[in-house]
């Protein structure tokens, strides 16, 4: 099995998403560059590859990519994140709360034990039984990988993988890769030997309707004067 280095999973990927995003660019016009950086005041993180284009109804759209081969297992390699465990939990545990009624307690009832007592208890009771319910859910999952893609505002992120390096994961491991990848809007490209890209996982469009994502980078202005 031929190995690809990350250098070669950035390239492809890169080129994959050039002829992607320009048909969508307005006259064509693409910004495409590996290894920006997000300015100091955010961090000074360097994403392995950006693009930028402007859309006609849209404005300036942006997309963020990072490109992972077989040495950088572990990072794409699910775990759980107790965190987002205890904050879905605490979601849970107040929309039990709301649902059940148990919260017009404390406007409805003149006991001062039962007022609060009851409310916290369905609280409780809805925020365990979630987490425990849901202890090995991909909701309650992270990857190293995705929170590195995160850390590159865009209105699409993506991940790009060699296929060989996807191959090395266990079945339950890569279908956890794609169920969090799904849940987060982060797309998947795979990338063989050949330098061919498949779409895996398609990348959830977000929008900033004040501004664009452009602000973050150390190269904004750069890429305006590009796209202008």
């Amino acid at each position: 099995m031929t190995r690809l280095t990350e250098n070669k999973v950035q390239s492809y990927a890169m080129a994959f998403l050039q002829k992607k995003y320009r048909s969508k660019a307005k006259a064509k016009n693409l910004f495409a560059k590996e290894e920006v950086r997000t300015r100091k005041e955010f961090g000074g993180k360097r994403a392995d590859g950006l693009l930028a284009y402007e859309h006609w109804w849209w404005g300036i759209c942006v997309v963020s990519m990072e490109a992972k081969s077989h040495k950088t297992l572990p990072a794409i390699q699910a775990r759980l994140d107790f965190y987002k465990l205890l904050w879905n939990s605490l979601k849970a545990g107040l929309l039990l709360c709301i649902a059940s009624g148990a919260i017009f307690a404390i406007y409805r009832m003149d006991d001062q034990l039962f007022q609060f007592l009851l409310p916290l208890n369905a609280f409780v009771l809805g925020a365990l039984g979630y987490g425990l319910l849901t202890l090995n859910s991909y909701r309650n999952m992270t990857l190293k990988v995705v929170e590195q893609v995160m850390q590159y505002p865009a209105n699409e992120k993506w991940l790009a993988f060699s296929k060989d390096s996807l191959d090395d994961l266990h079945k339950k491991e890569r279908k956890a890769l794609k169920k969090i990848c799904k849940y987060e809007g982060v797309g998947v490209l795979i990338i063989h030997s050949s330098g061919k890209a498949d779409t895996w996982v398609k990348a959830v469009a977000k929008r900033k309707w004040f501004g664009n994502y452009l602000s973050y980078y150390s190269l904004e202005k750069r890429i305006l004067n590009l796209l202008s």
